[in-house]
């Protein structure tokens, strides 16, 4: 048997985990980044609705 190939039933962490399968089974967690271009198209468009309210409400003052 080749020492560098790990048996088929040696458990890593248990729950009956393989040892070649314990990194193929963890997913990354969900964060929600992936509706990053809408948030950044939003935030353009608050910014630039808050300068024109500011730019108006100078206008008025004077």
């Amino acid at each position: 048997m080749d020492s560098r190939i790990p048996p088929d039933t040696s458990p890593a962490g248990g729950k009956g985990r393989e040892v070649g399968q314990a990194v193929q089974d963890q997913a990354l967690a969900h964060t929600g980044s992936d509706h990053l271009g809408a948030a950044a198209a939003t935030s353009g468009a608050l910014l630039l609705g808050g300068a024109v309210l500011v730019r108006r409400s100078r206008s008025l003052r004077a």
